[in-house]
């Protein structure tokens, strides 16, 4: 499995899916997610206002980007409370988001890291990397880690 560091914006990233993060009580949606939700016409926005997604810690749901982006698929992922977000939860839930996108079984992912000022971002490539074996990925994965942006 190859872990490596994304070198261009989550709407040109070229992957199976995009693995977007978001937190529950940041409305607006920001950074990454802002971006792709600007990339999708709001259409995450109203996800979020009909009620269909809530960024609700471990709630996640594929969805298609018609286009709109590279990847052609964004798989949304909760965090819930960004102000509960610290390093032991960023494990926790980095454990179920890695055996999510496993069980979908995409080669190729991008993968948002939120809170990445947060962490070392040597020490996000190892977790992704470990979470991800143990999800039990195949060899030849590609795992796509994208920064928050501000």
């Amino acid at each position: 499995m190859t872990i490596r560091d994304a070198v261009s914006p989550v709407d040109k990233i070229d992957a199976d899916v995009v693995a977007l993060a978001f937190f529950e009580d940041e409305r607006p949606l920001r950074s990454v997610a802002g971006l792709a939700d600007w990339r999708m016409n709001g259409a995450l926005s109203r996800l979020l206002m009909e009620g269909e997604v809530s960024g609700k810690e471990g709630e996640s749901l594929l969805i298609s980007t018609d286009g709109r982006m590279a990847a052609p698929r964004l798989l949304l992922f909760g965090l819930g409370d960004s102000s509960l977000f610290d390093a032991e939860r960023f494990k926790g839930l980095l454990s179920l988001f890695a055996s999510t996108v496993s069980k979908l079984r995409f080669v190729r992912t991008a993968i948002t890291i939120p809170g990445s000022s947060m962490f070392s971002m040597k020490n996000v490539g190892d977790a992704v990397k470990k979470e991800f074996e143990r999800a039990k990925m195949p060899p030849d994965a590609e795992v796509i880690v994208i920064s928050q942006i501000s």
